[in-house]
């Protein structure tokens, strides 16, 4: 009887230090391997299960193809059982071989948002389920594969989107650049090879965006007018301040930001966004805004008052949008009081930092390196000099302007 099993192969390195996945074949005393396209560094596999460990990140989605493509091999043994009572090794290698197993887009992609969800990342969660569903609504089908979306998917999916009312260029854009990273990394992991890749014909269009920052005048306004201590109006002016001092920290972060993360004269974070690491110095203009919130509370305690429910995660996530909702109304309210014609939102506060500061002379080099611009590869190279004083220098000039 043939056995069928998976293995990592071992005898092979890979460009980037992993080895290849292969379906292992054993009958009549003899041995045949078959590549998978996957591939992974030993840490991450178990040899007693032929699978990927629970460590990678992607283990979910891997095990569930290799599960497939074992299941397609011993299906082919079991048919050649049947036509004949005797075969060699070979025969069945080209029977498993010309097997050609279907890839699920909405199989990979419900892995993923699965994944996202037990890593915490509930927002980009979220912003791949709208992404999956968009994809869903195209089509009556119980599936899609990766290989039914080509060009002429993504335009039906694009005349699909502006046939409802309301519906714009830059929201196509962001569904169309989720499908995108999903193809990206099913390539990645292996999944689906780089011919079925859609992107290099369809090309995303996008609406430019207007400018986000206000000046250092408009700035000082917020700061100068009159409110109410406690009032809601007053907490979203602390909020926007406390966000611009620190870098435009995003409403998130600041959300989720407690006493604890205060470490002698600095405040230490971890971008829920990146995983990037901040080390923020206080400066004065910061204590002021935490000696009014971390008042008698402890050290895990949210600093903001934010966050009503600290139980379920989903939960916390619920009351962070819902937070942002009011405070994006009072931010309007401010920008009518103060005479801003910006549209003030949770993201000025972070461009506004970059734009002063970039006004202000700081180098461009460290005005990215404070804000974690390090998705370009030459830009990480280039900021690889600058260390937390030269952001701290920085920050304490606009925070003081």
């Amino acid at each position: 009887m043939a056995s069928i099993k998976t293995v990592l192969y071992l005898q092979k390195t890979l460009k980037d230090k992993t080895h290849p996945i292969m379906l292992q074949i054993i009958h009549d005393r003899k041995v045949r391997k078959i590549a998978l396209g996957y591939s992974v560094e030993p840490e991450f596999w178990d040899d007693v299960k032929g699978r990927v460990n629970n460590k990678h990140q992607n283990s979910k989605s891997l095990n569930s193809l290799i599960s497939q493509k074992i299941g397609d091999a011993e299906k082919e043994k079991i048919r050649l059982e049947a036509e004949q009572s005797t075969f060699s090794i070979d025969e069945l290698l080209n029977r498993i071989k010309k097997t050609k197993p279907k890839t699920s887009f909405i199989e990979y992609t419900e892995n993923l948002v699965a994944e996202m969800m037990k890593a915490r990342k509930i927002g980009n969660a979220n912003i791949y389920q709208y992404a999956l569903n968009f994809v869903k609504s195209s089509s009556n089908k119980p599936d899609i594969l990766f290989t039914e979306i080509d060009f002429h998917f993504l335009k039906s999916l694009e005349t699909l989107h502006f046939s409802r009312k309301g519906n714009t260029v830059n929201g196509l854009s962001v569904y169309m650049r989720t499908i995108r990273a999903i193809f990206n990394r099913a390539i990645h992991d292996g999944i689906i090879d780089q011919k079925y890749y859609p992107f290099s014909e369809y090309k995303i269009k996008s609406n430019k965006t207007m400018k986000r920052a206000i000046s250092k005048d408009d700035l000082s306004k917020i700061k100068d007018i009159e409110l109410i201590e406690g009032t809601e109006i007053w907490h979203a002016r602390s909020y926007f301040l406390f966000s611009f001092y620190m870098i435009g920290m995003s409403w998130v972060d600041l959300a989720n930001l407690k006493v604890s993360n205060i470490n002698g004269d600095r405040i230490y974070y971890k971008r829920a966004k990146t995983g990037k690491e901040y080390s923020i110095k206080i400066n004065e203009n910061i204590s002021d805004i935490l000696s009014y919130y971390c008042e008698r509370k402890k050290p895990d305690d949210f600093i903001f008052p934010i966050i009503k429910r600290q139980g379920v995660l989903i939960e916390r996530y619920k009351d962070i949008k819902n937070a942002l909702k009011t405070y994006n109304k009072y931010l309007k309210e401010i920008a009518l009081k103060t005479g801003i014609t910006s549209n003030m939102t949770s993201y000025v506060s972070r461009h506004s930092w970059a734009s002063i500061a970039n006004f202000s002379g700081v180098p461009i080099g460290i005005i990215k390196e404070g804000m974690g611009h390090d998705d370009i590869k030459t830009t990480q190279t280039y900021l690889a000099d600058f260390n937390y004083s030269d952001i701290d220098k920085a920050n304490e000039l606009i925070s003081n302007l």
